[in-house]
């Protein structure tokens, strides 16, 4: 049985901020994210290049906290970094994927997939939170009682996405997923206001590449939840 903190290691998925319709996805269990939603009777080896457009921020979801604190007056740059973040790390990702199953292009063209994402939850990580569960040794009831406030108090980000047909304009597969950021003993990330958050858009990046190159029975595995890693 899983104790009160595993259940808090993995967020809770989201309700969707409209970019995608939610009611129409649903959990794949080989799949990595929360929910997905894939056209029937699509010829994907057909396809040989990919377009990833600029991230979308218009449907954000934010923290209450966050608008009314410390960082509300950087929000929209904070917001504008993450964006360009995100699609950085998918480009690179497809660019550095060894089976070169698809190609990147820097503009839709005739034959290609069209990755089309938005940013909808974006919450920074919680510095002062972070100092405090480093204050004692690891193991220690400081530590331990800190780590459970983490769980309790994580930063998280969530996205949703739509793969079109370049030609046709015509959607056909859609994703969405929410994570907290990655747990660590020492959590040297945390320091920073989303060093966390790049993590889980780097994990995204990785995965969405295994899903382009996913083969019927393989399983992908989620965005891991625990490291042992401080950075």
């Amino acid at each position: 049985m899983k104790s009160s903190l595993d259940k808090k290691l993995k967020a809770e998925p989201a309700a969707g901020a409209g970019y995608v319709p939610m009611q129409k996805l649903a959990k794949n269990p080989n799949l990595p994210f929360d929910k997905a939603w894939i056209k029937q009777g699509v010829d994907w080896q057909s396809y040989r290049t990919i377009y990833i457009a600029p991230v979308n921020t218009d449907y954000l979801v934010r923290a209450n906290w966050w608008q009314e604190s410390i960082r509300a007056d950087q929000m929209h740059q904070d917001v504008q970094n993450m964006a360009a973040f995100m699609r950085a790390q998918f480009i690179k990702a497809f660019q550095d994927d060894p089976r070169r199953r698809l190609r990147v292009v820097m503009s839709p063209e005739s034959g290609s997939l069209t990755l089309e994402m938005a940013i909808t939850e974006l919450v920074p990580s919680k510095v002062l939170l972070n100092v405090i569960k480093v204050a004692g040794p690891y193991g220690s009831g400081l530590a331990a009682g800190a780590l459970e406030r983490r769980a309790e108090a994580q930063s998280t980000v969530a996205f949703e996405a739509r793969i079109k047909d370049a030609d046709t304009g015509q959607t056909v597969a859609m994703f969405a997923d929410r994570q907290y950021a990655t747990l660590r003993p020492i959590d040297l990330k945390g320091f920073t206001w989303y060093g966390n958050a790049e993590d889980i858009v780097e994990q995204w990046a990785k995965q969405s590449v295994e899903v382009a190159n996913y083969r019927p029975g393989e399983f992908i595995k989620p965005a891991n939840a625990f490291s042992l890693m401080p950075w």
